[in-house]
């Protein structure tokens, strides 16, 4: 429902104005409270603008050296310098979020970057350009993303980043372990009462009274995102339309954690949290577990680690009261509130989401998922034809999972976002530890997670044009110190 009103909203006219996305980019945010400026056509880019792009050259699927993966895109971002006459893409250091964060305050930052999370954070803190105006002026139907994508970014006053990736679910199942225990095969219609039921008969305890257990019929890959990722399966979501507050003490909430906790964790048959392969967390490679939630982004690191090993297959999620339910990647493109070419930033920024050639490249070069729903079927197909041993192991499964509306958006808030899933983090544990009961749990999560939201939005954010001038005179006090010439 949240996706489905966020792209509603995304279409409006008048959400967020085009002058206001510029006056970020000149340094100039406006508070949260501020009446919404009447929307302008942004500028068209000048001649000859370079605009600076930071990739991440150190983890890619397939093989190769930071060297060489820079070298790839290079490569493919002259393709984007072709297409675009008058700009010029350049690629610079890859940073991470606080880097990132710390750059865009100080007027550092590259112009278009990638991150993985904390969208929440860069958007309570200003730190992002507002791409609905741009979005809206170029007519981009936002169909080419799935729903989730697109609620995952709308804010409702904004929208400020575009998808990098799906990065869909399924679970990977050793067939070996249903054929010693004489067992069929599951069906990929399965419900969550047959995978209960499953994970229980699959479950492996050592000899006598309270034996500890050597085999987990089930396991999920982190904790506390399992049951966020499960909410939407019971007919619930974590939070309010607005992202102002946490919902996870509900009936659909409750009876999430009552499947998930209660009846998988505390029973000993599901195993918290698990790693793709090695000999310590519970994985199928070292037999400590029969069903594993498996993310699209482990396929080559997972395939190479067990490749030959062990018989297995990828099934879908489970059914749900309400539906399959799959978490969507909240990797995304961001452009820079202190850029100073906000208008070619926007072009690059588009190309790499929305434009096939990028998606393509990505897809063949480093079989990375695609953003774009049209080019799943053809990542199926280049997945198989380069690594034929996958083939026919249901990866199908993954492109069901992006295409048919299985995705629920990823869980931000508006205010205190990084805080705030600390506080869950906390609750989880307690949860996990069984030293609190599943309601009380929820419920003080809930009410603790609100409070601090309340508290953040009645705090005035120091405007970015502030933060920058205190960033550029402490450089400059710093520079005076060590006797470095003022950088300009």
């Amino acid at each position: 429902m949240g996706a489905m009103s966020g792209r509603r909203r995304l279409l409006r006219l008048g959400v967020c104005a085009a002058t206001a996305a510029v006056a970020l980019a000149a340094g100039c945010a406006r508070p949260p409270t501020a009446r919404r400026a009447r929307s302008a056509r942004p500028a068209a880019a000048a001649p000859s603008t370079t605009v600076t792009v930071a990739l991440d050259v150190t983890a890619f699927q397939k093989d190769g050296t930071p060297q060489e993966r820079a070298g790839f895109y290079r490569e493919i971002l002259q393709r984007f310098d072709d297409a675009h006459p008058g700009l010029r893409a350049q690629l610079v250091g890859f940073l991470n979020t606080d880097a990132n964060m710390a750059a865009i305050i100080a007027g550092g930052a590259p112009d278009v970057f990638p991150d993985c999370c904390r969208y929440g954070d860069y958007v309570q803190a200003q730190l992002l350009l507002d791409l609905e105006p741009y979005l809206r002026r170029d007519n981009v139907n936002t169909a080419i993303w799935s729903p989730s994508q697109v609620g995952t970014f709308d804010t409702g006053f904004g929208v400020f980043a575009l998808s990098r990736n799906v990065d869909a679910h399924a679970f990977a199942v050793r067939l070996d372990a249903f054929d010693s225990a004489g067992m069929p095969y599951p069906s990929p219609e399965w419900t969550y009462q047959d995978f209960a039921r499953l994970a229980a008969a699959l479950t492996r305890r050592r000899a006598g009274a309270g034996g500890a257990v050597v085999r987990y019929g089930a396991g999920f890959q982190s904790g506390l995102n399992d049951l966020l990722d499960v909410v939407p399966g019971f007919g619930g979501q974590v939070t309010n339309p607005a992202r102002t507050r946490q919902t996870l003490a509900t009936p659909a909430g409750i009876a999430a954690g009552e499947w998930l906790v209660a009846g998988l964790y505390w029973s000993g048959i599901a195993a918290p949290s698990t790693s793709i392969a090695g000999p310590g967390s519970p994985n199928l490679g070292n037999g400590q577990l029969v069903m594993q939630d498996f993310q699209v982004n482990w396929l080559l690191p997972w395939f190479t680690a067990w490749h030959g090993s062990f018989k297995w297959r990828f099934y879908p999620p489970p059914l749900y009261p309400h539906g399959r339910a799959n978490p969507v990647s909240n990797d995304f493109w961001g452009v820079s509130a202190t850029t100073r070419q906000p208008e070619a930033a926007w072009q690059l920024v588009k190309w790499l989401s929305a434009a096939e050639t990028y998606q393509r490249f990505v897809m063949k070069t480093f079989l990375f998922t695609p953003a774009l729903n049209s080019l799943w079927a053809e990542w199926e197909g280049i997945v198989e034809a380069t690594v034929p041993g996958l083939k026919g192991t249901g990866l199908h499964y993954f492109v069901e999972a992006a295409q048919q509306g299985w995705g629920t958006p990823q869980l931000w808030f508006r205010y205190g976002s990084s805080q705030a899933l600390t506080i869950d983090q906390a609750w989880w544990g307690k949860l996990l530890g069984r030293a609190v009961g599943l309601k009380t749990a929820l419920a003080q999560a809930d009410a603790q997670v609100n409070a601090l939201i309340a508290t953040e939005a009645r705090t005035r954010p120091v405007p970015l044009a502030q933060r920058v001038a205190q960033a550029k005179t402490a450089r400059r006090r710093l520079d005076r110190m060590f006797g470095i010439a003022a950088a300009p």
